[in-house]
């Protein structure tokens, strides 16, 4: 059986557990749209920002090559565009972020009652704050867009299944499994 993985790198968590206890400011994109959809949203604290990117590539573990969408955190690089066409958006402003998530999925082809692959990859990250979640989560396992949900509570966050190729038929079926990772403590230096 194939396994293959679209997961943040070491980097990347590293960035996001570093968010854990900073005060929010706002996220914001270059080109949000009225859905809240962008290829890259920032996350912008008081004390810095990052930027969530989808990106895709091709990969052929299927028997044929699809594009297949990963998720990069890195520095809040287009900011000052997003701040001057003000796609700049406020929920919880000045609450601290008091955890840092990662929604992990899991998908496997099962042909004729066999594994045949699995596709492993980080579908999003959630911001827990004292009275409420923001989720910046991928539109599709094949599309670089992005899309930020929010909700009351990690309960009541509906992060709606990505639009996929993966239909069952006959002799071929798929099975999609979700978690959420907590990210561990920021190591610190001597």
């Amino acid at each position: 059986m194939t396994t293959v993985t679209h997961l943040l790198d070491q980097e990347a968590l590293r960035r996001l557990v570093r968010l854990r206890g900073q005060t929010w400011r706002f996220f914001g994109g270059p080109d949000v749209s009225d859905w809240l959809t962008d290829v890259s949203i920032f996350i912008v604290t008081e004390q810095g920002a990052v930027t969530l990117t989808g990106e895709t590539e091709d990969l052929d573990f299927e028997g044929e090559g699809y594009t297949y969408a990963t998720l990069r955190v890195d520095g809040a690089t287009k900011l000052p565009i997003a701040a001057k066409e003000g796609n700049l958006y406020y929920f919880h402003a000045g609450q601290e972020i008091l955890d840092v998530l990662v929604l992990r999925e899991s998908v496997t082809e099962i042909r004729d009652g066999h594994p045949a692959w699995t596709y492993l990859t980080d579908l999003g990250i959630l911001f827990v704050f004292a009275d409420g979640v923001i989720a910046v989560t991928k539109v599709s396992h094949h599309t670089d867009l992005l899309a930020v949900l929010r909700a009351d509570s990690i309960d009541t966050l509906d992060v709606k299944e990505p639009s996929n190729v993966w239909v069952d038929k006959l002799g071929i079926e798929y099975t999609f499994e979700r978690e959420l990772i907590a990210l561990p403590p920021e190591a610190k230096g001597p």
